[in-house]
Parts: structure tokens; sequence; C-alpha cells
């Protein structure tokens, strides 16, 4: 079996990619990769969300890492037919990209973790943000064919979130790499200073507990913080050496609730406890470190999310030796059972008393260490953890649980239904868009989805980039006056099954009406909007719609419009207007373009500046012939490319519907 490992993960900064694939690995699945680091961590990409100015940047940034990981994936695709892709954690983007580059191969999201329950716990609960996000992740997951979810807590959100897709959850542990067992090893705790090995009944002179990870609301920091100060002030019977390693929004409540502990250090000569702080530990280094202590505790936070997950720290102290104090969950308890100390979330006391307890119980420390180091060999490893993928993906495959790579398994994967007009479209590759388009596909498509219309009418479908897709779902005929332009279009809309007529809305045959007409980017080039509008009315059929979309705000007229022969911006209310003069119902209108549709026309206008002195005289239907035809993409390749650089900016421009450059109505007309 092969699997291609694919996106923008980095191993190192979140290593249960590196997991998955060394377990894959370790079942005899030859796996490569085609990846390039982000280089923007969870925290990163929350403090975005507060700074959504910001937000670009991402966007760029996504933009050109996915361009050389398009180009590298379709090469190994060509080269080397992977049976499945694996989008690794935090690929909420990239596998939508993957679905684009791979086609029809199985994609397998490591989804783990939920965007929209990410950000609310790092304070971005917002309701548009959720709104986002939420879609976001329904996105990632409907793109996906097997989704990896951490436990059966968070399959549960998978099935409300999206209950058409919860046959494709797949629960799966998070693990702990190969280093972390190592680190483990009796002749690691051997040197002076650190903790004995696991099960050994030697104490030593102190207790030795560690913190790692961000100081979160879903880490419970400042409860950790509150209990150490309770026990500087009430004390221990031995010693309690604490480390507290990293960052994070809630360091300084985590310091602050701690100040009890350098306030006693002060005061006596041999404090009760003693706290050192670590800003960063490289990941190299941090095996080591978290093995030289007795105890690492894992996450005391009170929201939802922390009900739902099992943190790394838990499954890396585990296979480290050391014994796990965390809080009392059903998903830690499934997880852990009897190989862990349990207190109940948020409660400090109770953390304070049970790390009192284990400095006075050198013998149940020794015993848990070794409980949690048995747990973890039994089933945190990598081979273990990735033991239900690697069925899934070979059920009803090869018997030898070690193929060659010659003897490729079936992948059985939940397929998805497939419409005729889908598969047409597979048969017949759908023409590249323009990036201002691309923005436009995003929303209208999204609308399309509720709509599903059986017959659609597009009034001046140009080159037919959008009448294409239009085809591949439903029963479509377009009108296009130009003829160069609708000579394209009849080449690219016939083998999807659809029609293509040279003219304008008196090429529509007589009496004929539709589920659907629509008019992309025709309205501002016709004087007479408002009587064009009442008259493409009358092709909708009683209780079916009309969708338009129009340049957006009169003051951003400029050279650019002037040069397509626009007559007109729309403002929304205007736009609005016009469909209930015609006797249609408004049902939605939209702003759409944020922020690239700004950064579209910046470049367009100056260009069509220079150009308007070489058209001068020429009249807007003149100028208006020729629109269809321009700044297209001119082959597959740069289109796939656009496809490719537009993807993040569609996505970016749902968190506004106040802001961009274009509009798309939607109006019902009454069935009375």
């Amino acid at each position: 079996m092969r699997v291609l490992a694919f996106g923008t993960f980095d191993a190192r900064v979140h290593p249960r990619v590196g997991v998955l694939i060394e377990g894959l690995r370790a079942h005899g699945v030859e796996v490569r990769l085609v990846n390039r680091p982000l280089g923007l961590d969870t925290a990163a990409r929350v403090d975005l969300l507060h700074r959504p100015w910001r937000l670009p940047l991402l966007a760029l940034r996504i933009a050109r890492c996915w361009a050389e990981l398009a180009i590298r994936g379709r090469r190994t695709a060509r080269e080397w037919s992977p049976d499945a892709v694996l989008v690794g954690y935090l690929g909420h983007f990239d596998v939508l990209l993957a679905r684009r580059v791979f086609g029809a191969t199985p994609i397998v999201l490591d989804h783990l973790i939920f965007a929209a329950d990410t950000a609310a716990d790092r304070g971005a609960s917002g309701r548009g943000v959720q709104a986002v996000l939420r879609g976001l992740d329904r996105a990632a997951v409907r793109a996906a064919d097997l989704v990896l979810l951490d436990t059966a807590e968070h399959a549960r959100l998978l099935a409300e979130l999206v209950p058409a897709v919860a046959d494709r959850g797949l629960v799966t542990a998070v693990g702990a790499p190969a280093e972390w067992f190592a680190a483990a090893d009796p002749g690691v705790h051997d040197r002076p200073g650190t903790a004995g090995s696991p099960g050994s009944p030697e104490p030593s002179d102190s207790l030795s507990v560690i913190f790692y990870g961000l100081f979160t609301p879903l880490q419970g920091a400042t409860v950790i913080g509150e209990a150490l100060g309770l026990l500087a002030r009430h004390g221990a019977t031995r010693p309690i050496r604490v480390t507290m390693a990293g960052r994070g929004q809630d360091l300084d409540a985590a310091r602050a609730a701690a100040g009890a502990v350098e306030a006693a250090a002060e005061a006596v000569v041999e404090a009760a406890v003693t706290v050192t702080w670590l800003d960063w530990v490289d990941p190299a280094e941090l095996p080591s470190l978290v093995a030289g202590h007795e105890v690492c505790l894992g996450i005391l936070g009170t929201g939802s999310k922390a009900r739902r997950v099992v943190p790394n720290k838990v499954f890396q102290g585990a296979a480290a030796g050391c014994a796990i104090i965390t809080s009392d969950t059903a998903a830690q308890r499934a997880a852990l059972g009897g190989a862990a100390e349990y207190v109940p979330a948020g409660d400090a006391a109770a953390l304070a008393d049970r790390l009192r307890a284990l400095a006075d119980d050198p013998a149940r420390v020794a015993d848990l260490r070794t409980r949690a180091r048995a747990r973890a060999r039994e089933a945190f490893t990598a081979a273990a953890v990735t033991q239900p993928l690697v069925e899934r993906l070979a059920r009803h495959g090869s018997p030898d649980p070690h193929p060659s790579p010659d003897a490729r398994p079936t992948t059985v994967i939940p397929t998805r239904s497939t419409s005729a007009p889908a598969a047409r479209a597979r048969r017949a590759p759908l023409p590249p868009l323009a990036p201002r388009a691309w923005l436009r596909h995003d929303l209208v498509s999204r609308w399309l989805d509720r709509l599903r219309p059986a017959t659609v009418l597009e009034l001046g479908c140009g080159q037919g980039g959008f009448g294409a897709r239009l085809a591949a779902r439903s029963r479509y005929l377009g009108v296009e006056p130009d003829e160069t332009a609708a000579a394209v279009a009849r080449a690219r809309i016939t083998p999807l099954g659809g029609s293509v007529l040279t003219g304008d809305q008196r090429a529509v045959p007589a009496g004929s009406t539709y589920d659907l007409v629509c008019a992309f980017e025709v309205l501002e080039h016709l004087e007479q909007d408002a009587a064009m509008v009442a008259l493409w009315a009358g092709f909708v059929r009683p209780g079916g719609h009309l969708m338009l979309s129009v340049p957006a705000w009169p003051d951003r007229f400029g050279p650019m419009d002037t040069h397509a022969g626009h007559y007109r911006r729309y403002t929304p209310s205007g736009l609005t207007g016009l469909l209930v003069a015609a006797g249609l119902e408004p049902v939605a209108t939209q702003v759409y373009g944020w922020p690239l549709g700004y950064a579209l026309e910046a470049v367009r206008n100056p260009i069509d500046a220079r150009k308007l002195a070489r058209v001068e005289g020429l009249s807007n239907e003149e100028l208006t012939a020729s629109t269809g035809r321009t700044f297209q993409p001119p082959n597959r390749a740069v289109g796939a490319a656009v496809a490719v650089a537009t993807t993040p900016f569609r996505y970016l421009q749902r968190l506004t519907t106040r802001h961009g450059t274009g509009l798309v109505a939607l109006a019902r007309k009454p069935t009375g």
C-alpha cells in the first residue's frame, strides 16, 4: 500500500503527523512526503483572528506554499500513484487543495480538533468568527473521504456538525513518537539530579513535577498556578520541585496565581515548593526534560473542548515514564484507564492535595509510573495508534500484513454518490476561471447547493467558465451575443450535456421557463437595467429563482469599469430594489471579494487607464463585446495556479459580508 503525506504541516511543532507516518511504515505501508511547512503554529493562527487585518498575509503565505505543493503533488501522483493521501494536522485548508490536486484518490484528513472549538478556547468566540470557522470545519471534513479524530467525543461532534459525513470519522489516539519511549530508558535516569527509573522504589529528595505546552484555558495553567500557591502556603512532607515550560495567553495569570511560591521561597531556606519557569524548550530536548521528572501534569481546563480532548502531553508523559495527573473526563479515562491520577477539572485545591499526597507516598508514584509506561507501550506507540487506520485502508485487501509495493490492497473508504452531471464533469475537465470569478464562484456554488435547480438558463455566459460548472449540475442553456466567446463556451459546455446559443435573451426559446435564471457580470453593461431585469424575470418559472452578480459600490467606479463598458456599479439596496420592481421576492444580497478583490482592482485600474486612449470613441456596446474574453487564464497550467492561489482568499472573504468589490443577489418568483 502507498500513502502520500501531504500538506503544510510541521512535524517538529506538531508531532502527531510524524506518529502517523512512523506507524504506517511500521505496518509495512510505503509512505512518501510532499510537505512545505507553513511556519505558523496554532497560537499564531488564532492570533490572526484577533488581528484580522493581517489575514491577507496568511492567505499569501498559504498561496506560496500551495504553489509548490500543487506542482510536487501532481508530479508525485503521476509517477507514484498513491493509494491514499494523508493530509496532516492543521490541514483545514490543505485538504481542499488535496482534493483538487489528487482528484478521485482517497483523502485522509487528520482533523484531530475543530477550528471553531480551538478559537473559542483561545478567546476568539465572536459570532462572526465562529460562523466562519464552523464553515471551514464543515468544508474540510466534506472534502475528505476519511476523517481522523482523537476521541469518541470528537467523533460525536463531527456527527453533530455534518451528519452526512459521520460515517467517515475514525478515532485514532494521538500517541507518542519513538523518541519519547527512548527517553524513558533506564540509562537516561541514572544521571545525578534526575528522577529514578520507572518503577524504582527508591525515593529522591523531592517530588519532581513538570507541566509543558501552551498556557491557554484548555490547559488550565492558572489552575496549576493556584495549586502551586496553595502548596507553598500549606507545605508538604517532601519538597516538590516544579518545572513550568511554555508560553501563552494565560502565562502571566498562572505566574500571578503561583506568586505565593516565590514569597515562601524568600522567607525560608528550604521551601516546600520551588518553581522553574522555562519560556521555551527545543523540541529535540523536550523528551529527555520530561523524562527527568516523576510526574507530568495533563490539562485542567473546564471548557467544552477540555472535556473532549486527550492532550499530547498525556501520551508523551506516559511514554517517557512519568506518573500522569490530569482532569477527570470520560475521554481521558478511556485513554488512560487506571494508569493515571484524576482530579476534577478546574479544582486547584484537589490538584494541590493530590500532589501533596504523592509527595508523601513515593511507592504510589513508582506504581503510577510503571502503569503509565505499560499503558503507553500497549496503546500509545505509533504502530498501535495507526492500527485502526491501516485496517480501514486495507480492509478486504491483501491478507499479508506487510505487503510489497507490487501487492497493493484495495482501499476501503466511504465513497460519495455521483450524479450524472457530476460524472460528465469528471470526464470533461472544467475550464479555468479568472481570480475574481473564483471569488464569486465560492458564494454562488454554496447557494446552488441549497437550490439544486434541475434547469438553468444563463444569460451572457461568456466563454463558459461558469456555464460549464452549471452544466455539470443541471440541464443547462446558455446564451452569449459575442460569436467568438459563444464558440468557446459551446466547445466547453456541449460535452457536459449543456447547450449554448449565439445571441441575447431573444435567442431563448419562446415560452420556456427555468428553475434558475442567472446573469453574472452582465447587468452593469446594460443601459436599461430595470427593464432587462423585468424581462429576465419572465424566464423564471413560478417558485424558481433569478441570480445576478454585479460590481459593487458606485464610488469605486474607475478606469476598469469604463474600459469594460460598464454603465454603473451597484449598492446592495439598489440591486435589491431592481428585483422587487420586477415582481420578485428578495432572498439574499451579499457582498463578496474582500480582500483580494481590492488588490485585483488596484492592479487592473492603472492597466485599463492606459488602454482607454486606444479605445476612445467606442460605444459601451462595442467595449462590452470582448469583455468576456479578457483577463482569462490562457491555459490549464495558469488556470490551475490561479485556482490554488485564490483558494485561501475564498475562505478569507467569508469573514465579512459588508466589505468587498462584488455583489450577488438571489430572488424568488412568487407562485401565486
